[in-house]
């Protein structure tokens, strides 16, 4: 008994001291990667927020000023160009820096996967460029909830994630409103209700032109099937550095972008002559190319290690960054259809994430 109770006395004398440094460097490293995380998930929902109301600023006399083509593929070199930089600077295996013959071969063949994301964010991001003539920033963020709804059925499809009764009632309740507030806002609207000034647009009420809502269906659906394919290809290849995997990704990013850049960047209007890949950029464009770029590759790295799940959180938060600058901005005066909106869309995260 003597021996049994000396025994236990040893080791409690002994566990206090053998790990003590170790979960302190351990705890101190969760802390600062949780820190790093939620600045990223901050971050994004300022970037994403911010998106709709900085392409208004760009709009002079009813057009969008500088060309989606061109400002995406800046935007897709920008990423492509951080990527690079991120895998000279976090890995020094010599493959990566000079990388043999054999090693590009490999790489291109492994990059495949990727061209399916690539090509559908191609699409979306011209896309989402064009249809904000079509309807006001915050009108934009409350139906690009949408994506919560196509996300999630997707995610069933390709991930076999399994819902809830009380998820489906959530997802369910999240589109009714965005439908009453489709409806809703349509209906109030007679064409743009716009004052066009040489300086910009300047928007008093919230408006959906008809179009814009079928040009925002066909972006959520194409969105959420994108970023569940995506979620999909880099946990396949979890192992595989996501700096690689960004670099596979905005390869494609700059290929599909390419052609269409240099085509309208080589006919201006007005002239067959002039080559100007930065026409009709301002500073407001410039701003949506670095958020959006640091956005992208944040967006990586948080579903790589996190999932889908995250996007939708930033997707909702967005709303109110988007509200809020639409107010400052453009003195836009918020509708009844926005508040029921708002509430049926917090009521249905409630009930989701519960």
């Amino acid at each position: 008994m003597a021996d049994t109770s000396n025994n236990i006395d040893d080791k409690k004398l002994i566990l206090p001291t053998v790990n003590d440094s170790t979960d302190f460097k351990q705890n101190n490293e969760k802390a600062v990667y949780s820190l790093a995380f939620r600045g990223m998930v901050f971050f994004q929902v300022v970037a994403y927020g911010s998106y709709s109301v900085l392409v208004h600023l760009c709009e002079k006399n009813g057009v969008i000023t500088f060309s989606s083509t061109t400002m995406n593929f800046i935007l897709e070199v920008v990423k492509l160009s951080f990527s690079f930089m991120a895998l000279m600077f976090s890995s020094s295996t010599i493959e990566y820096i000079y990388p043999s013959k054999e090693q590009l071969i490999s790489w291109a063949r492994q990059s495949l996967p990727y061209s399916i994301p690539g090509v559908l964010y191609f699409i979306n991001n011209n896309l989402a460029v064009h249809m904000q003539l079509y309807m006001d920033p915050t009108s934009y963020q409350v139906l690009a909830n949408f994506k919560i709804l196509t996300t999630a059925i997707l995610y069933r499809l390709i991930i076999k994630q399994n819902l809830k009764r009380k998820q489906w009632f959530a997802l369910f309740l999240l589109f009714s409103g965005g439908v009453a507030y489709s409806l809703g806002t349509i209906r109030n609207s007679s064409g743009v209700p716009k004052q066009i000034t040489t300086s910009g647009a300047v928007m008093n009420r919230m408006y959906v032109h008809p179009l814009g809502f079928f040009m925002i269906t066909s972006y959520c659906i194409i969105s959420g099937f994108s970023g569940v394919y995506n979620e999909w290809i880099l946990k396949k290849y979890y192992t595989e550095s996501i700096h690689i995997q960004n670099i596979f990704l905005y390869t494609y990013g700059v290929i599909f972008n390419l052609i269409p850049a240099i085509t309208v960047a080589t006919y201006l209007p007005g002239s067959s002559y002039s080559f100007n890949l930065f026409h009709g950029f301002t500073f407001y464009t410039w701003i949506i190319i670095l958020t959006q770029a640091l956005s992208g590759i944040f967006m990586g790295v948080i579903i790589k290690h996190s999932s889908n799940i995250i996007r939708l959180f930033v997707i909702s938060f967005s709303l109110i960054v988007a509200a809020i600058l639409s107010v400052f901005v453009f003195n836009i005066h918020l509708n009844i259809y926005f508040f029921v909106a708002f509430i049926t869309m917090i009521c249905s995260l409630s009930i989701y994430y519960s």
